[in-house]
């Protein structure tokens, strides 16, 4: 078989690449690439910030939503800690856990129940983990976690456990993101990327934003 015949799905990078005026913005850019980027991203971080109605402090810039993940992950597990994540799933999730000296368990999105996301199927599986991941438009099924799940989710998992919802797939789904969240609940953190809908996976660009109570914790 020729490699060439064949069409690779995994990674999930978008067919119709980036908007012409984002190539425009590269190739205005590029004869800026031998100097160093702007250590906060602070351009880019007010810009994400007024979109979503957040302080920039609130949104962590990061080359790729796995730089979020990471960013998240050394911010709060200790040696030893636990995250509890989606299977099937972002395998990122677990390697960035382990990574960090920490461990990973699963609940399962079950082709049984039409890979219905609830916060009963994630409640059933936890157990106090520090980390507690939620995919919403779920990567491989497409399933979304409605916001009454998530809102429960919220309100019933432990004081130390924070909530990462990956949106990932956000700007494919109905369903309104869960940002504006985190004016309501310490324990909601929301992943985001230019990879997929934007078309920039090339470019590594992704962002985290977190509640108010986390906003130095970027700087540290």
């Amino acid at each position: 078989m020729d490699p060439e015949d064949l069409t690779k799905l995994s990674s999930n990078e978008n067919p119709h690449g980036p908007s012409p005026k984002a190539v425009a913005a590269i190739e205005d850019a590029a004869p800026t690439v031998s100097v160093y980027p702007k250590t906060a991203h602070t351009d880019l971080t007010e810009r994400l910030a007024d979109k979503w109605g957040l302080e920039p402090e609130q949104v962590w810039v990061s080359p790729g939503a796995d730089g979020s993940i990471d960013y998240l992950t050394r911010a709060v597990l200790e040696p030893d800690d636990r995250i509890l994540e989606p299977a099937p799933g972002f395998s990122y999730y677990s390697m960035s856990a382990r990574y960090h000296h920490g461990d990973a368990v699963q609940y399962e999105v079950s082709k049984g129940d039409d890979f219905e996301q609830t916060a009963d199927l994630v409640l059933d599986a936890y157990d106090g983990e520090r980390m507690v991941y939620l995919t919403t438009p779920h990567n491989p099924t497409g399933s979304v976690l409605p916001r009454e799940e998530l809102v429960e989710l919220a309100e019933s998992v432990e004081e130390h456990t924070l909530l990462v919802v990956d949106e990932a797939y956000g700007e494919f789904a109905e369903e309104p993101s869960a940002i504006d969240l985190l004016s309501e609940y310490d324990n909601v953190a929301v992943l985001r990327t230019f990879s997929k809908a934007y078309g920039l996976a090339g470019l590594r660009i992704g962002y985290a934003c977190v509640p108010e109570a986390w906003a130095d914790a970027y700087a540290r």
